[in-house]
């Protein structure tokens, strides 16, 4: 038995896939712990308010980066050969570079006239944002090219040094407020980009510009899909942290950010590793169609296990723990946590394969259901805000409507794009779904009981 378990482990270690998933996830479990650990005392020298303007700030922030590059850093992934990749990296710093101009030029004649924007009183931190923005499209943009290059290590030090720097400042600038988290997470987004770019300086050298042309030509999918769909998705996922504080003040726009903040660290700790390999392996596999239906498999089975503890934990304890961690103020994005649990659940499972739709260069496909998902979302929020005027049911209708729509759309990629099949898939969501949230149910129920 044990000679049995030795051997399952030393394989499991040695598959390609796992080793490079254990390669980012320890980089970023890493650059997770610091601002888990810094959290309980940022949320003491700042206040919800603070954390609410934050939101808003990196929402705008990741909203608009899903445009600065043309989403041609998906293409990396498509490249052939060496110059080819030197043409996509070429493209998408000249786009990033145009949209960089023009976001600045945006934010200086219309910033001041969008309502939400200015909870704060102040406008000066839109100078920060366009900077930001660019930034976050050049980490985008080399972070898919190394892990083109499986160049893992790069990428989790590159999350690890982003954390030092952004909590080392959030908690050195406490005394400017709301500015101080800002700065932290601007001052990291320069850093990340920084270290991503350290090993991949000779496509920067070796820009071609003469051929940008035939590659846009070649990859004309990517801006004209990807890049609307992205915003629709993005932008409708970000839209309660931008609206929540406008409708029902900056005090419940903290709590929003802050639960959805915490929620979402598993995503990028596990998921993100995850789904970074998946896309890397699903672009080798996907001209057979037999193992790349394995990978599928295997890669959503291993989300289904890995899910269960921390969304248990967040389900029966979430407002207690926010509470005892962060402080009771803070209870309230605790019951909000718990609201979240089913569209966590179902983002935590679904976010890696999403690359099958890019993987298959299917982005017209995508772009139609990222869009009926938006649709969903966005109803969901405006029922929420204007029907019952209320931001708990706001969060509730949110977080189902969303949960049900990654459902959908990850049936429709199991049965197009794999032999799996839907039966098949529906039953491992009934089998272990289900009764992950049967139990989840009991325990919560037990727990208020006694």
């Amino acid at each position: 038995m044990v000679n049995f378990v030795k051997r399952k482990f030393h394989e499991t270690v040695k598959n390609e896939f796992v080793k490079h998933v254990l390669t980012l996830i320890s980089g970023t479990s890493i650059a997770q712990f610091i601002p888990i650990a810094i959290s309980p005392i940022l949320t003491r020298i700042y206040t919800p308010q603070d954390f609410s303007v934050l939101g808003i700030y990196i929402s705008i922030a990741i909203i608009l980066s899903e445009i600065t590059t043309g989403k041609f850093e998906l293409a990396i992934m498509n490249a052939d050969d060496e110059d080819e990749k030197t043409n996509i990296i070429s493209l998408a710093i000249l786009v990033i570079g145009i949209t960089g101009l023009f976001f600045g030029l945006l934010f200086f004649l219309f910033f001041e006239k969008i309502s939400f924007l200015n909870v704060t009183g102040s406008v000066y931190w839109k100078y920060l944002l366009v900077p930001t923005i660019a930034f976050l499209g050049i980490v985008k943009l080399f972070t898919f090219t190394n892990i083109k290059k499986k160049r893992y290590k790069t990428i989790s030090l590159s999350k690890v040094t982003r954390s030092i720097f952004q909590s080392t400042i959030q908690i050195g600038l406490y005394s400017f407020k709301y500015f101080g988290l800002l700065i932290g997470f601007f001052v990291s987004s320069i850093v990340e980009g920084i270290v991503l770019c350290s090993g991949n300086r000779k496509y920067i050298k070796r820009i071609k510009y003469v051929q940008l042309k035939a590659t846009a030509k070649r990859y004309a999918k990517f801006p004209l899909f990807d890049v609307p769909s992205s915003l629709f998705n993005i932008g409708t996922i970000q839209a309660p942290i931008l609206l929540i504080p406008h409708y029902f003040g900056a005090l419940y726009g903290g709590f929003y950010f802050h639960a959805y903040k915490v929620l979402m660290m598993p995503i990028s700790i596990i998921g993100g590793a995850i789904g970074q390999v998946f896309f890397e392996q699903g672009s080798l596999l996907k001209k057979n169609k037999k193992e790349f239906s394995e990978l599928v498999f295997s890669t959503h089975k291993k989300l289904l296990f890995l899910s269960f503890v921390p969304l248990l934990i967040i389900l029966v304890f979430g407002d207690h723990i926010f509470a005892f961690v962060f402080g009771d103020e803070w209870r309230v994005a605790g019951t909000y946590a718990m609201l979240m649990i089913p569209w966590i659940f179902l983002n935590f499972l679904v976010s890696p394969i999403t690359f099958i739709i890019t993987i298959y260069e299917k982005q017209q496909i995508g772009f139609i259901f990222l869009s009926l998902m938006s649709v969903l979302r966005l109803i969901a929020l405006l029922m929420g805000i204007f029907y019952f005027r209320d931001a708990y049911m706001t969060v509730m209708l949110f977080g189902y409507l969303s949960a049900i729509s990654y459902f959908i759309y990850a049936t429709f990629m199991i049965n197009r794009y794999t032999d799996i099949g839907v039966l098949k898939y529906w039953l491992i969501v009934i089998k272990y779904g289900v009764s992950f949230y049967l139990v989840l149910f009991l325990a919560d129920y037990l727990f208020r009981m006694y």
